[in-house]
């Protein structure tokens, strides 16, 4: 299992729209929206990082409220 931590930014007033098509995703365990330099902070859990690479390509990056994400990989 591979947990990762997602920094978020959206749209300038996309946080909500983000939100909701965030909440579709079965590999998100947690999202929060935040203040600062970016928007939401998801937690994520994968099979392995092939999984990983999988769902921030073709899943995350399709939402079109998202503008730029950053990955941690968990230890």
């Amino acid at each position: 299992m591979v947990t990762a931590f997602i920094l978020a930014t959206t749209k300038p007033g996309k946080e909500k729209e983000a939100l909701v098509s965030l909440g579709n995703l079965n590999e998100i365990k947690d999202a929060y929206t935040v203040y600062g330099d970016y928007d939401i902070v998801l937690q994520t859990e994968t099979k392995d990082l092939d999984d990983l690479n999988n769902f921030l390509l073709k899943k995350l990056r399709d939402i079109p409220s998202i503008a730029a994400t950053t990955t941690m990989i968990a230890l």
